[in-house]
């Protein structure tokens, strides 16, 4: 890699550094507005042959220098047709030019729509069509980027994402630029956003930019909303939850303000809507404060958290317990200048996650066992960036550095718990607090050569204990206006690992911090088609991508011998072996929008991943070779819009339980514990996955209000999707029930209701 780097760096450097001398240049001043004239803020206006762009402002105006001649600007924004004008440049600036958007219908979008200036090789979902997608009780913007190829969640439980056949840690999660940690809801179930909040996910897998870094797999880069030109409201209850958000536009000493927050009461309802759901409530807050001045400054401060809380009704009124809480908490400030030359932003946040239980108190003499759990884990990450941007005719040099200081403090003491809530390979007892500092430069130049290819060369230097530097390189070829090629290369470092694959329906595992990273090389190739108008259809996408991941180093937890040492104290724990793999995969999509306002979009998706660990080669456990999705969205008159989706995988992959023993579990022989003989790693398989979801939307226009109803069915078919084998629970009850399968299923037939008001 280091060598491909060398000579793509060498061959495009001195297109670079070449100025555009005597080339005359002007100003263009403009406003980006709707069809029926108001501001449209967030509108991407560029130079159709090169680099050179800007932003529109709240108010809808911009100012962009272009060369002199003939000149054709694209303006876009995601929910917007995007418009093309033709300028000629030769006696002076222009001060007036006025751009008109077209909406686009909700409805028409579809799941996955390219993002303006978005980085190469990337998806978007909008906050617009997570709204179509039938929802696990209301929308959910995690739950939709599972319609993208390439993407996956292992069952109906487990709401982290899966990238490119990568681990669940190996995807980062950012909003707004600041990176999080564990945004998710109710175990894991849901993401932490109310969708309402967010404008956008852009979902970056196969090709980072070098200003993101320190994850394997890819990022998911949530975007805030907007605010328009008056304030905004809207409220969304469900039978899960309710939230409120308000936009308000510049008013009080010209700062704008995004405010949302969402409260649950499931754990009131849970035992007639779904018995088997524990007693969980959740709340959460963002709120976003932004200032725009004269010269393209604008400064914002963000503040995000979460919390979640179990409680244990058997024990609820026992005075001094504790239930299990868990949440996180951002503050974010963001700092940046759109000029003329140079593009400049700076970014800082600090992030606390924490999980903490404490049940030592609880007076256990009622109680036919013992409870004397205590877990608590506190993870701060401190993280900052400066990224300057200079942007010409025909060329894009990017270049920056960011910090990033961690610390975590984990310690536990859960005798009999750990196979449970963490890994059956963690101790019983642990106490330990770790630090880390990094620092990184990055830098990126992206050259057009000619009118069909372009060429990305970039690299980020980490230095943790010794320098190390990560290549990577971009190139595209547009083939023509229907057609375009792109290929990738990456190599990536990750500074820190979880222990194991999080446990269905429990809390977030400890999280360790590596001296040596974890390092994977990606290779990407992508081709996308945008025919022709087709009979009775709109816009199309057709799009194929395959990729392979070479893991040199990855982390694998040490396996315990016994139970005995299970539960003692380890001072050396965690121990991971390092292990080699690889994941390769292809997958093809299409979208198509048809004339009559309907929409159908789906993926296939093939990826295998393997690890070799002592010599053996075998799947990881979250394998999963095959996944279709499927996604329709129809008119049905009267206002009403029927949507379905469909998910269906291969099982993933899972170590059997060939046989049960017994042995003395004391001195006395009289006391006998179970011991397990488990077969090959990860040898069988959990049944195949297959899930049918139905939604219908109604939407109703009050004076100056939009009512929708949310109808849906989720797994209409009612399928007991397996999400994993219970082989203790199995052999616990072999011998006293007629209990054929040893497994726990997934979600039942779940209908579900909810309401929108926007005002």
């Amino acid at each position: 890699h280091t060598t491909i780097f060398t000579i793509l760096l060498t061959a495009v450097m001195p297109l670079v550094a070449q100025p555009l001398v005597g080339q005359e240049s002007y100003l263009i001043a403009g406003r980006v507005t709707d069809t029926e004239g108001r501001a449209v803020g967030g509108a991407t206006i560029e130079l159709s042959s090169g680099y050179q762009s800007t932003l529109s402002r709240l108010d809808g105006h911009f100012e962009l220098r272009v060369p002199a001649g003939m000149v054709q600007l694209r303006a876009s924004r995601i929910g917007y047709t995007p418009a093309t004008v033709t300028i000629a440049l030769a006696e002076g600036a222009v001060d007036s030019l006025l751009i008109r958007l077209q909406p686009i219908p909700i409805h028409l979008q579809g799941v996955s729509v390219e993002a303006p200036r978005a980085p190469p090789m990337a998806h978007t979902v909008t906050a617009q069509t997570v709204r179509q997608v039938p929802p696990l009780a209301e929308p959910d913007i995690f739950r939709a980027v599972v319609l993208l190829p390439g993407v996956s969640q292992p069952n109906d439980l487990k709401g982290r994402i899966h990238l490119a056949g990568g681990a669940s840690d190996e995807t980062g999660i950012y909003l707004d630029g600041h990176p999080l940690q564990d945004p998710f809801h109710l175990l894991g179930l849901l993401g932490a956003f109310n969708v309402a909040a967010l404008d956008r996910a852009d979902l970056l897998i196969h090709h980072l930019p070098p200003s993101a870094g320190g994850r394997l797999s890819g990022i998911i880069d949530l975007q805030t909303r907007r605010p328009g030109e008056e304030p905004a409201y809207e409220a969304v209850a469900s039978l899960v939850s309710t939230g409120l958000t308000v936009t308000a536009p510049p008013v009080l000493g010209g700062m704008d303000l995004l405010a949302s927050g969402r409260i649950t009461y499931l754990d009131r309802i849970a035992d007639w809507v779904y018995p088997e759901i524990p007693p969980l409530d959740f709340r959460e807050a963002l709120v976003r404060i932004g200032r725009g001045w004269a010269g393209g400054w604008r400064a914002e401060a963000l503040v995000f958290s979460t919390q979640d809380r179990y409680t244990d009704r058997e024990l609820s009124a026992s005075p001094g317990y504790q239930p299990l809480t868990w949440g996180e908490s951002l503050l974010g400030l963001r700092l940046d200048r759109r000029g003329m030359i140079w593009d400049v932003s700076g970014r800082a946040s600090f992030n606390r996650a924490t999980v903490h239980m404490d049940e030592r108190t609880i007076d256990v003499d009622s109680l036919p066992f013992s409870r004397s759990n205590f877990i608590h884990t506190r993870r701060d990450w401190l993280s900052g960036a400066l990224q300057a941007t200079r942007t010409a005719e025909r060329w894009e040099l990017i270049a920056g550095a960011s910090l990033d200081q961690r610390q975590n403090q984990q310690m536990w003491t859960a005798q009999g718990l750990m196979d449970e809530i963490f890994s059956p390979n963690t101790p019983g007892e642990y106490s330990g607090e770790q630090m880390q500092s990094l620092f990184a430069l990055f830098g990126e130049a992206r050259v057009q050569l000619g009118k069909r290819w372009t060429v990305a060369p970039g690299a980020r230097a980490w230095s943790a204990g010794g320098i190390r530097i990560a290549p990577r390189a971009h190139l595209g070829f547009r083939a023509s206006e229907a057609l375009e090629i792109e290929a990738a290369l990456d190599r990536r470092y990750q500074w820190d690992t979880q222990l194991e694959e999080p446990v269905e329906g429990s809390i977030t595992p400890p999280l360790f911090l590596l001296e040596e990273p974890r390092t994977a090389d990606v290779v990407a190739v992508s081709a996308r088609l945008r025919p022709a108008q087709l009979p009775y259809s709109g816009t199309s996408v057709f799009h194929v991508q395959a990729f392979r991941k070479e893991y040199r180093d990855r982390t694998l937890l040490n396996a315990r011998e016994s139970r005995e040492t299970e539960q003692s104290v380890d001072p050396d724990f965690p121990v991971f072996d390092r292990v080699t793999g690889h994941s390769t995969g292809a997958a093809l999509s299409a979208k198509i929008a048809f004339r009559a306002d309907g929409l159908l979009q789906g993926s296939y998706s093939y990826q295998r991943v393997r690890e070799n660990v002592d010599g053996l080669v075998s799947p990881t456990a979250w394998d999963a070779p095959h996944t279709v999705v499927l996604f329709g969205s129809a008119p049905l008159g009267a206002r009403w819009t029927l949507n379905a989706s469909y998910q269906g995988h291969s099982g993933r992959a899972t170590t059997p339980v060939l046989a049960r023993t017994f042995e003395p579990f004391s001195t006395s022989l009289t006391e006998l514990r179970s011991r397990y003989l488990r077969g090959a790693r990860n040898s069988i398989r959990v049944p195949a996955y297959h899930r049918i979801d139905l939604g219908a939307r109604r939407e109703w226009h009050v004076r100056n209000a939009e009512v929708t109803l949310a109808l849906q069915a989720l797994n209409l078919l009612a399928r007991e999707n397996p999400i994993d084998y219970d082989w203790q629970h199995y052999f616990g009850r072999l011998s006293g029930s007629n209990q054929r399968r040893a497994g726990r299923a997934g979600l039942p037939f779940l209908p579900s209701i909810g309401m929108e008001v926007k005002w």
